[in-house]
């Protein structure tokens, strides 16, 4: 479980400074007296929300293994946690998304059907279908989380360059 629990710490960190660098680079054009769009505001609070959810999801088997041993265990609460955030989460998006009329770039759908695999996947383990619970699930879906971050900000950071039109 240490080897785990060591990604995981890296991890946590690792997307700290990736929240705390998005977020300074998406308020640069507020700072600078432009406007952001709404899909840029969604975007910019996808970031932040999301990131924070990510390091929470990061954390709470450290916390966890204070108190317990058992790695099953651990793994067990850690992977219902994830998947009751994430899945509140992507539905809480999913329907700003909706009230604002946002596009769909490619890398948006991408993600979003990536993040619907991730929850069934951690369904599965989760209830021990298929496959077993266990931190290393945790790690890769953070790994993920991380991944799908990078791939939004390249799209947000489209928007400043492409006149508000990201599918271009």
């Amino acid at each position: 479980m240490e080897t785990n629990l060591d990604t995981l710490t890296v991890l946590a960190e690792v997307t700290i400074a990736f929240v705390a660098f998005a977020a300074i680079v998406a308020t640069l054009r507020r700072t600078f007296g432009e406007q952001l769009s709404p899909f840029q505001r969604l975007l910019t609070r996808w970031f932040i929300e999301t990131g924070m959810l990510t390091v929470s999801i990061q954390l709470l088997p450290l916390v966890l293994a204070g108190f317990w041993q058992n790695e099953l265990t651990v793994a067990r609460y850690s992977i219902f946690y994830t998947l009751i955030v994430s899945l509140a989460y992507l539905i809480h998006y999913i329907r700003r998304r909706i009230i604002i009329k946002a596009p769909t770039p490619l890398a948006s759908l991408l993600v979003m059907i990536g993040s619907a695999i991730w929850l069934l996947v951690l369904a599965m383990a989760g209830a021990g279908i298929v496959l077993q619970p266990s931190l290393a699930i945790v790690v890769a879906y953070s790994f993920w989380l991380l991944l799908s971050g990078a791939i939004i900000f390249v799209t947000f950071l489209a928007t400043f360059v492409f006149d508000e039109d990201p599918s271009a």
